[in-house]
């Protein structure tokens, strides 16, 4: 028998509730997204998934973080930070002054809040969902409005990893 409470939810199904919360607070027009999760994160997107939002489960440091991620390459991410940035005052009116904008490098940056991580169950999944249909709402028409063209991805290295370098030797 399982220590947990019944209430308690694994992380697939704590993001399957956050996903379903926040496709039924939004507008029939910003329902019909994308959305993939793993162990510690769910990710959200309309079409271009380096530009996505963003719900991260943080154990180590007890945080949960819901956001809007920019990683399409350096000139889209400088793009949309630079917009974002002109909009941060209208930004944290609607949202919160939490809300915070942030480059982590050339390429990679986020307008996120950041809340205490707490017990995975459903109230919690309806608070997380909440805002992010608040973040998803306010911030995707102002992605579509800033109209800043997809970044040009890295070209792949040849060499993937151990089993790609195996296959091409015996192959």
């Amino acid at each position: 028998m399982s220590h947990r409470s019944a209430s308690n939810l694994n992380r697939r199904d704590f993001f399957a509730a956050i996903v379903s919360e926040a496709r039924s607070a939004l507008p029939s027009e910003l329902a019909d997204f994308r959305h993939r999760a793993n162990a510690m994160l769910l990710k959200i997107d309309y079409g271009n998934d380096r530009i996505h939002f963003e719900v991260w489960t943080d154990g180590v440091r007890g945080r949960i973080e819901i956001g809007l991620h920019f990683e399409d390459g350096p000139a889209s991410t400088l793009a949309y930070l630079a917009y974002f940035d002109t909009r941060i005052v209208e930004i944290k009116h609607h949202l919160g002054p939490h809300v915070e904008l942030e480059r982590w490098t050339a390429s990679w940056g986020h307008l996120f809040e950041s809340a205490p991580l707490g017990r995975l169950d459903r109230p919690l999944a309806k608070t997380i969902a909440s805002r992010l249909a608040s973040q998803i709402a306010t911030l995707q028409p102002m992605i579509e409005e800033a109209g800043v063209p997809m970044g040009q991805r890295e070209e792949q290295p040849a060499f993937r990893g151990r089993w790609r370098q195996r296959a091409k030797v015996r192959g």
